[in-house]
């Protein structure tokens, strides 16, 4: 699975302008919001994968018909967002994104301390204060029960449906992700916020910047946005320690990471280590032949990857032919909103003078993201090394993928989302998580990692 769209690794996760609004807040009519929203309607409905993971098309129809009868008035394209972001959130699409470019965003939001700075956690069906991210920290610990007058399990409700992914995943982004969400869905932007403990006393909280909260969630989200070499190589005792930081890799320069992995590799064998560890922890994807690449040098079986399911429409066709690309007389042959179905490739191992030979554990965590996560999971599925680490909580196996994109006529609101639905090689779907076989923090110093995991490791 290849990303064609780098930067879209880090939008897609903390959707950054998803509240821009141009410059001069120009106001849609009714009539042209009535038009974006049909065309939005149309792009899920016959350019998705499948956008009927959650809601029934019944359903959907519903929701469409719900926002059109709120569009009364002229709306800035701000305001209108905020009315079709949850049309998007239903799509079960980690990928997916609904947003406003960067140059759109009025001042308030660029340069002033709007933003809410609270982050939540839940215990029962209680939400606590986790984390601020001011310096206002008397509210820590404590239990909330309202936001601005609004009982607290609404507001969080409403955020998860600002984000993207899957239900769960939502849920957890709406508390990590709490303030910036609650941000982004209220009306207009807000200085300071007011917030009702459970012990009925009433607390007035100042907004912060949104570098505060753009610093927060790229860091929460794991991702090493510090990778200045896609994968690089660290001896620590009779351990080799490979850190695959980034699969960024295009397909024209995959013979010079070959090149690369041939260095590496034949250090390795210099080194005459017993173990390898190999880190995607911190990996937001890229190209998904990277994995396939990487696994040559240190499994010499056979194995299977994903399957997939791929929606032919027009739309996508066009775009990636105005991309200078065809994908191929099957998909173009293909009626439109038909579904071609890929079976799971078999991978045989070619001869590889570099190959590992030692004990290999693959280290995952809440950066494994995207064609990182599909490498892990082969890696898992395929039972070709173990794996070590946390659960990805923004990642999972079965996932939309092959990102399509377009903009809504009128208001010019971004709008990407996956075409194709991959299948772990298992074929496993009920449950969705890759799970590690040895629970460790991929946080913790590389030289402590190695040494407690090859203490576990079978």
């Amino acid at each position: 699975m290849k990303r064609t769209f780098a930067v879209l690794l880090l939008l897609t996760f903390i959707t950054l302008n998803t509240f821009g609004q141009s410059v001069s807040e120009k106001k849609f009519s009714s009539q042209q919001l009535r038009e974006d929203l049909a065309y939005l309607k149309l792009q899920l409905f016959r350019v998705h994968a499948y956008p009927y993971s959650e809601l029934s098309k019944e359903q959907y129809e519903q929701l469409f018909d719900k926002i059109d009868h709120q569009l009364k008035d002229s709306l800035t394209n701000i305001d209108f967002l905020k009315l079709i972001k949850p049309a998007v959130a239903y799509l079960s699409d980690e990928h997916a994104s609904i947003s406003l470019s960067p140059k759109m965003l009025p001042g308030v939001y660029q340069d002033e301390p709007v933003f809410f700075p609270l982050i939540l956690s839940k215990k029962g069906n209680s939400y606590y204060l986790a984390k601020t991210l001011s310096n206002q920290t008397e509210l820590l610990g404590q239990a909330i029960i309202q936001i601005d007058g609004i009982d607290i399990k609404d507001v969080v409700a409403k955020c998860a449906l600002y984000t993207t992914g899957y239900p769960e995943q939502r849920a957890e982004k709406a508390l990590a992700q709490f303030g910036y969400l609650y941000s982004i869905s209220i009306p207009g932007a807000h200085h300071q916020y007011t917030i009702e403990t459970d012990s009925k006393k009433a607390v007035t909280v100042q907004g912060v910047i949104l570098q505060t909260w753009f610093n927060e969630i790229t860091q929460q989200s794991g991702w090493n946005l510090a990778c200045n070499e896609a994968i690089s190589y660290q001896k620590i005792n009779d351990a080799g320690y490979i850190n695959a930081c980034s699969f960024l890799v295009g397909d024209k320069k995959i013979d010079s990471l070959k090149q690369r992995l041939d260095v590496i590799f034949a250090q390795v064998q210099k080194d005459k280590l017993k173990y390898l560890f190999i880190d995607v922890s911190k990996n937001g994807g890229g190209n998904s032949s990277v994995g396939n690449v990487l696994i040559d040098y240190f499994y010499d079986k056979s194995y299977t990857t994903y399957r997939c399911y791929w929606k032919k429409s027009e739309e996508y066709l066009k775009l990636v032919q105005s991309w200078g690309i065809e994908p191929g007389n099957q998909y173009k042959e293909e009626q439109d909103g038909g579904v071609l179905h890929f079976p799971s490739d078999t991978i045989y191992a070619e001869s590889n003078p570099y190959r590992f030979k030692g004990k290999v554990i693959v280290i995952i965590g809440n950066g494994t993201f995207s064609s990182a996560i599909m490498f892990a999971t082969i890696i898992k599925d395929n039972h070709i090394a173990e794996l070590a680490g946390e659960i990805p909580v923004n990642g999972h196996p079965n996932h939309f993928g092959e990102m399509y994109n377009t903009k809504l006529p009128n208001t010019q609101i971004d709008l990407r989302f996956g075409v194709k639905e991959w299948i772990r090689p298992s074929g496993e779907k009920t449950d969705n998580i890759l799970r590690p076989d040895i629970t460790i923090d991929p946080s913790i110093t590389r030289e402590k990692l190695v040494k407690e995991v090859i203490v576990k490791v079978k």
